[in-house]
């Protein structure tokens, strides 16, 4: 395989390079190259005043863009991103002081009509549009706009918070503050409501920390659920401090009348059908409690974990699929940055233990992400502290940090422009997958060769891939999948023993199975993008200054770069519209001090549309079906059921197109051992699917009447909450040892008490006996009376005693049988100084009772804390 005669010319968008994944197909990958090198890219650039801070795409076809850059300019376009204008100062004049310059800081879109959209400014500055962006009304309101939250089906509707003026004053003198104290002007954090976009407001509520609207699966998106203190004047502190003053609360007539649900519930948060609410429990030890409800606020429970260990804070990791995945900083009781991962049952407050030990930052952020494509499949990475079952812990050490109740931006934040540092302490952080909703977990099996075919080598007890999470995006890509491209995840990582963090080690992987197999897609670490459903794949380099774009638009068998201009440039992210179904990606990054963007549009490649879509697998057809599967069973079911997606084949040349809708069909498969994750009580080793108990778990799930003594059975298993698996495999109940506290028995205590009598009457008879007054009474008398009686022989010659019949050379020792002992085999054998026979002799006692070791949206600790060095609470992005 020869490279290409030339490089194109730069910002020409002409594919250049090819590098063929797979040896045995490169003569198609030339004959493709040939004609992709005959057809350009297109390529537009646009620069910016300074870095990209957002972008959101408007408009119910995604043609509108709005852009936000770091000083707060406003840009937009109509056309996908290709043409930009900045209006930012087409909103002098609508009301605005022309004197003061317009600084935008939010771009909110309404998800319940894209085309109406709000911007936030600062000094009092807001406006909105309902055309997307065609016209612009300012929003009339007496105070800076601090957060702004749309209904989720009205769209007139929103829910719009502020700090009163107050809490900018800088500080004051004693009768300052006691003249705002007489005319009641304190600083406070007001909840408003708007039903008309911002023309007329209502007060909802003062003192607030958090709010949103209820959710549709209740029929509460009308409501309005919040937290705030209790207290009825003075200034209004910040949440720095889990509190006793805080209250969770809600309101059904915005405002009318208020509802206290939980009394010092301070933080919360709403995912699909769940509520969770963040109670406290010790303010001097700033423990809290989770409390969860699945009906829409009317009951609620306490979230149930399988051991007693103090809860810091949380962050909900996944409620889509009728079960929460939910992380628990334990504080000091766990290794400094990590957590434990729970799953729930299908109400959300009974909790297991899935994974131990997950990397999680100080701000709660935890590196663990669902497959968005597939069901059950989750990635994740633990830390591996050389006692992997969680045993030992360590003082937590992280700071603080403030809490932030601004709204975010939806530009990916894991891309957005920071430092760049290398360097990292070096910790064993390894990679895991599950395909069964955190049932098992496995390492990613890694890919032979790299991607110039060289094999890569490492010891198979120490060679796996290993893949950075969300905690390191400032320095690599996270891994990363997309709903609409069915099998398909990247990430950046390494193949190894475990994660590394130096940049020359860090390469670009990709799957597309699920995570069941990968390959190398590209040395280095890039950024990527999925475009047309999974068939284009967009990267560039964001470690190190580029000007080169490399795609595939065959699912990664071969890779095709291009130059999109002939400067370099810092690339910070690779985007496209919302559903990743178009062929344009906008490209953005930094050339010095000013934003650079460029829109890439692929089709001109000139690939047809695929056809065959309902005739999968034929060979007429563009299309095949594929089962996502976890390796190990042969009939291919997940979660109970066999899913057959059908997607592109991977050498078909043409595009799916936006309007492709993918067929997808299930099947029920029989039960096995991974349709049940552990209960309560219980855990799994990583690669295992023996539920064991848990350290220190006995206590808790031991019934009342359990003693010492005796075993008691009970469940080890449950079924995967949404698994649909029917028949197979069904757990029994798991005997367990009651704890050693507990009290005896009836029958051990009889036990007890007849060997202590006997105890008792063999020391009185020995005493007695050796007594000189009673110890006739123990002589043997009987045979004295008989001394003169003679007996006849038996036989002639015949011994007169017994001693006779031994003879002279009695030996007591011949009656042991030393000489004979090698010929008598062994009833059982045991070599207990062989650490590596310890699974054959647990076989032999009997696997089910030996005890085990113990091992995005979140509701994070307050920043502040009594005792920082312990603490590793995170600071609030709900």
């Amino acid at each position: 395989l020869t490279p290409p005669p030339a490089p194109s010319p730069a910002g020409t968008g002409a594919p250049r390079h090819c590098w063929p994944g797979m040896r045995a197909a490169m003569v198609g990958h030339l004959l493709a190259w040939a004609v992709l090198a005959q057809k350009k890219v297109g390529v537009k650039e646009v620069v910016f005043d300074s870095p990209v801070a957002d972008i959101q795409w408007a408009s119910p076809n995604n043609k509108a863009v709005f852009l936000q850059t770091s000083k707060g300019r406003l840009y937009r376009s109509k056309d996908g991103g290709e043409a930009w204008d900045d209006i930012t100062d087409g909103f002098k004049g609508k009301g605005a002081d022309s004197s003061d310059a317009t600084v935008v800081d939010q771009i909110v879109v309404s998800h319940a009509d894209r085309n109406v959209v709000g911007v936030v400014g600062t000094k009092h500055m807001h406006w909105i549009t309902d055309n997307a962006g065609l016209t612009w009304r300012r929003v009339r309101h007496k105070a800076t706009i601090h957060s702004f939250t749309f209904h989720p089906t009205r769209a007139s509707w929103a829910l719009v918070s502020t700090w009163t003026p107050e809490c900018s004053k800088p500080p004051q003198t004693k009768k300052e503050k006691e003249r705002e104290a007489e005319n009641h002007q304190y600083c406070q954090h007001m909840l408003y409501i708007t039903k008309d976009l911002g023309r007329t407001f209502q007060l909802v509520a003062t003192y607030v920390v958090q709010f949103n609207w209820g959710h549709e699966s209740h029929g509460q998106q009308d409501r309005i659920y919040f937290t705030r203190f209790r207290q009825g004047d003075g200034d209004q502190p910040k949440l720095t401090l889990w509190t006793r003053d805080v209250d969770f609360c809600y309101t059904d007539n915005q405002g009318g009348k208020i509802n206290k649900r939980i009394p010092r519930g301070n933080k919360f948060l709403i995912s699909n059908n769940y509520i969770f609410v963040a109670k406290l429990k010790d303010q001097e030890a700033q423990t809290v409690n989770l409390m969860v409800s699945a009906d829409g606020s009317n009951t609620f429970n306490q979230a149930t974990l399988p051991v007693e260990l103090e809860e810091k804070s949380y962050t909900v990791l996944d409620t889509s699929e009728g079960a929460v995945m939910l992380h628990v900083n334990h504080g000091n009781r766990a290794p400094v940055g990590v957590g434990g991962v729970y799953i729930s049952d299908k109400d959300g407050y009974r909790y297991s233990m899935s994974l131990p030990n997950n990397v999680r930052s100080p701000s709660g952020d935890c590196e663990f992400d669902k497959v968005l494509s597939l069901e059950g499949v989750y990635l994740a990475n633990f830390k591996d502290t050389g006692d992997p079952e969680g045993k030992t812990a360590e003082a937590n050490a992280a700071a603080d940090q403030l809490e932030d109740d601004a709204a975010g931006t939806d530009v990916d934040r894991k891309h957005a422009g920071g430092g760049r540092g290398r360097g990292k302490d070096e910790e064993i952080i390894r990679t895991v997958i599950t395909f069964d909703k955190g049932g098992v977990w496995s390492y990613l099996k890694p890919p032979k060769v790299d991607s110039v075919g060289k094999p890569i080598e490492c010891p198979p007890e120490k060679c796996w891939l290993h893949l950075h999470g969300v905690t390191n995006f400032h320095n690599f890509a996270p891994f990363y999948s997309l709903e609409t491209a069915a099998g398909l995840i990247m990430g950046t990582g390494n193949v190894g023993a475990s994660l590394r963090f130096e940049t020359d080690q860090v390469n670009t992987y990709f799957s597309r199975d699920g995570g069941l197999s990968w390959i190398e897609a590209h040395k280095g670490a890039f950024i990527y993008e999925f475009g047309d459903h999974g068939g284009l794949i967009v990267m560039a380099n964001d470690v190190e200054r580029t000007k080169q774009v490399v795609f595939s638009w065959n699912e990664g068998q071969s890779w095709y770069d291009f130059d999109v201009a002939g400067a370099a440039l810092e690339v910070d992210n690779i985007v496209t519209e919302p559903n990743a179904t178009t062929t344009t990606f906008l490209l953005y990054g930094t050339r010095q001090d000013t934003g650079v963007l460029y829109h890439l549009n692929f089709e001109p490649l000139g690939q047809p549309p695929c056809k065959g879509a309902w005739a999968a697998d034929s060979v007429s057809s563009d299309y095949e079906t594929w089962m996502p599967s976890d390796g190990r069973s042969t009939d291919k079911c997940l979660l109970g059921r066999q899913i057959t997606y059908t997607r592109r084949k991977q050498t078909s040349e043409c595009f799916n197109g936006e309007q492709f809708e993918r067929p997808v069909v299930r099947k029920n498969c029989m039960c096995t051992e991974e349709d049940y994750e552990c209960e309560i009580g219980f855990a799994r080793k990583v690669g295992s699917f023996e539920c064991r108990p848990a350290e220190d778990a006995g206590a808790q799930i031991a019934p009342e009447r359990c003693t010492s003594s005796d075993f008691f059975y009970v469940d080890a298993y449950r079924k995967v909450a949404g698994d649909t698996c029917e028949g197979g495999w069904f757990p029994q109940k798991a005997a367990v040892p009651c704890p050693a506290g507990a009290a005896f028995s009836k029958s051990a205590l009889s036990v007890l008490l007849v060997g202590l009598v006997l105890v008792i009457v063999m020391a009185t008879i020995t005493f007695v006996s050796r007594s000189e007054k009673f110890k006739h009474l123990f002589t043997n008398y009987g045979f004295d009376s008989h001394k003169h009686v003679q007996y006849a022989q038996v036989g002639k010659g015949g011994p007169e005693s017994a001693v006779d019949t031994v003879g002279s050379r009695y030996d007591p020792n011949e009656f042991l049988g030393d000489d004979d002992d090698e010929d008598a085999p062994p009833l059982v054998s045991y070599n207990l100084a062989d650490d590596d026979d310890e699974d054959e002799h647990e076989l032999a006692r009997g696997r089910g009772l030996e005890a085990a070791k113990t091992a995005v949206p979140k509701i994070s600790g307050p920043p502040g804390g009594a005792k920082p060095a312990d603490d590793d609470d995170g600071m609030d992005l709900l």
